[in-house]
């Protein structure tokens, strides 16, 4: 689905670097790293907000041999959570996820129904009717991320979709996306190692820019963690689930 080689993006003096990377077209993949390792720069590239040297293919094609609306229609992107102005109602807002889908002039009953069901997935089906700039900051991610999920495109790139979620509605969440993940390919950009390695079954971690490490739940490493966070990670193991405390060097 996703193939990188000899990837480099630049924007000012920072620099991004993936040497190579091939991701399959499904599973729940964790994005890490500390803050400015370039987790939310691999995200706009891979959507195409970033311009790179390298080769970048999609689904077997070049990237850039993609239209911005053919790749809108594999791939689609929600970004951390900002000062983001909608004056519509929720569901107006999660509806123009399907836009993709539409003849560009009006959505279809299909259109509405799917936006009902996602709605329904992401519990946000009774803030229907309220305005979307009267939301809590929890409640705006949830509806973002129902619009996105609304895209129903091959590939969701989320960048901090929990951000501002309690514990309840990140448990289900994971529950849905984990359920999405099984014919979908979503990368997810989290800071929460316990929560990822505990849900997600594979991690691309960041340092300075550099992709330096690729595994899975079975391949991760202790020491390697420590070295990339800069604090000693230690893992719990209890019955099947593996839980990580960490602590000042």
């Amino acid at each position: 689905m996703i193939r990188l080689d000899e990837i480099v993006a630049t924007q000012g003096d920072f620099s991004l670097s993936v040497k190579s990377l091939s991701i399959k077209e499904s599973g729940l993949v964790a994005v890490l790293g500390n803050n400015g390792s370039g987790k939310t720069t691999f995200l706009s590239l891979l959507s195409g907000l970033k311009s790179y040297e390298g080769s970048y293919e999609l689904s077997g094609k070049d990237f850039g041999s993609y239209s911005a609306k053919s790749a809108g229609e594999i791939l689609s992107l929600l970004p951390q959570s900002g000062a983001l102005n909608m004056p519509f109602d929720v569901f107006y807002v999660v509806l123009t996820g399907r836009f993709i889908h539409t003849d560009g002039r009006s959505y279809s009953k299909e259109d509405f129904d799917e936006t009902e069901r996602v709605m329904i997935e992401t519990d946000i089906m009774h803030l229907k009717e309220r305005p979307f700039n009267e939301l809590s900051g929890g409640e705006k991610q949830r509806v973002l991320l129902a619009r996105t999920i609304n895209k129903d495109t091959k590939v969701l790139l989320l960048d901090e979709p929990f951000s501002d979620t309690d514990i309840l509605h990140q448990h289900k969440l994971i529950g849905l996306l984990k359920e999405l993940a099984k014919k979908k390919l979503i990368i997810v950009v989290i800071h929460d190692l316990s929560l990822a390695i505990r849900e997600f079954e594979r991690f691309l971690f960041f340092e300075s820019g550099t992709l330096s490490y690729d595994v899975t739940p079975e391949e991760i490493d202790e020491e390697r963690l420590s070295s990339i966070f800069g604090v000693r990670v230690k893992f719990i193991k209890e019955a099947s689930k593996l839980f990580i405390y960490t602590e000042e060097v």
